[in-house]
């Protein structure tokens, strides 16, 4: 089993979340510019005495409230600190959590990056698979949705059994092993908070505030693709004798022509729907360089997490290619989440009709979840 050492080196934010949701001045607090996250157990063991009288007088204080200046000086209080704040600093205000291990420090999950690879395998190979949709598609999942046997969720599952197989014992990507991905070694290494914005032809929305990868963080894990499976009769027996060249030869091929359309597409998108907003302009610059980089044959970009957008996570152009059947899709799933405001969708409107990106200072600074994948087998 071919085994390859791989790294992901940050290009733009990056946010994985672990589901939960810090809040101020319970979680962390904001001191000098920086987010101090709150080892709420050490602060409570200590201070528990003040902390039951504030209680005994009506007063429940937040842990935060316990602290003073000088216990800024005292690293026990915090599990870690983080450049950047959120726009809000009220009381019990969000703070999306990017997924760590035990010891506060930072990884990239594997089935992330997986589902990212499968994303753009899916797109690339779409025609040679025979996968297709079209009205009488769209009628059939109509009925399906009807019947409550069919969501939005289903929709992809069956699209992507067309490409990679009809269950999961015949699926292409059984042959396709990927680690988590490890980097930064000290709690909080490595992330910052920043904040994230809808963007719409009208501006931005209201800020969400999230904690992030920082630019040129590297993380670190391998990826083992299992030939067993890929040649002779196995192959034959599960179907992956004509596609077990998408995870060889032309893997990393693939996984570029992928990036590059992604690429230039949202850079036109951005100029031209969000050109008149404050930044937009620094990045369609850099997605444009990006799009123009000579990668080698053992690197490509990849996208992941959140705020990639509808189309960094399904079949997209694939999807679009027969406008009936696309609006019938955003209307039968309710697809287009119109921000507050906006006018109502209309046949042949951009999709999405908006982006999260990076916001500082109100303009735009970043997209989300750009990294660079790099990949050499054991011997270099």
């Amino acid at each position: 089993m071919p085994t390859y050492r791989a790294r992901l080196t940050v290009l733009t934010p990056v946010h994985i979340g672990s589901g939960e949701e810090l809040h101020h001045g319970f979680d962390y607090v904001v001191h000098q510019n920086k987010t101090w996250r709150l080892n709420v157990d050490r602060i409570l063991e200590e201070r528990f005495a003040q902390w039951q009288r504030l209680a005994a007088e009506g007063n429940y204080p937040p842990p935060a409230r316990l602290l003073t200046t000088e216990d800024f000086c005292r690293g026990e209080f915090f599990r870690y600190v983080l450049p950047g704040v959120p726009q809000s600093t009220r009381v019990y205000a969000a703070l999306r959590e990017f997924i760590k291990d035990p010891w506060d420090r930072p990884y990239i999950p594997g089935s992330s990056i997986k589902g990212a690879i499968r994303t753009a395998l899916a797109w690339a190979g779409w025609r040679e698979a025979g996968a297709r949709v079209d009205m009488a598609t769209l009628h059939q999942w109509e009925q399906q949705k009807r019947q409550r046997r069919l969501s939005s969720r289903w929709v992809g599952r069956i699209l992507e059994r067309r490409i990679f197989g009809r269950d999961p014992n015949h699926d292409l990507f059984r042959a396709l092993q990927v680690s988590d991905f490890f980097g930064p070694q000290k709690p909080g290494q490595g992330l910052m908070v920043v904040n994230a914005q809808v963007v719409t032809r009208q501006g931005f929305q209201a800020p969400i505030p999230v904690e992030a990868l920082r630019s040129d963080t590297t993380f670190e894990g391998t990826l083992k693709i299992d030939d067993y499976l890929l040649q002779g009769l196995a192959a034959q027996k599960l179907g992956f004798h004509h596609r077990a060249h998408w995870l060889t030869e032309e893997f990393i091929p693939r996984l570029q022509k992928y990036a590059r359309a992604r690429l230039q597409t949202l850079a036109q998108e951005i100029e031209e729907r969000f050109g008149h907003l404050a930044g937009a302009h620094r990045i369609v610059r850099f997605l444009k360089h990006m799009e123009s980089f000579p990668l080698s044959s053992t690197q490509t970009f990849l996208a992941l997490g959140w705020g990639t957008g509808w189309d960094g996570k399904t079949f997209w152009t694939h999807l679009m290619e027969d406008t009936e059947f696309f609006e019938g899709l955003v209307g039968l799933f309710g697809l287009q989440r119109r921000p507050k405001g906006a006018p109502q969708r209309q046949p042949g409107d951009p999709f999405p009709a908006s982006r999260r990106v990076v916001v500082q200072d109100e303009r735009m600074a970043a997209p989300f979840g750009w990294m660079l994948l790099e990949i050499e087998d054991e011997e270099g």
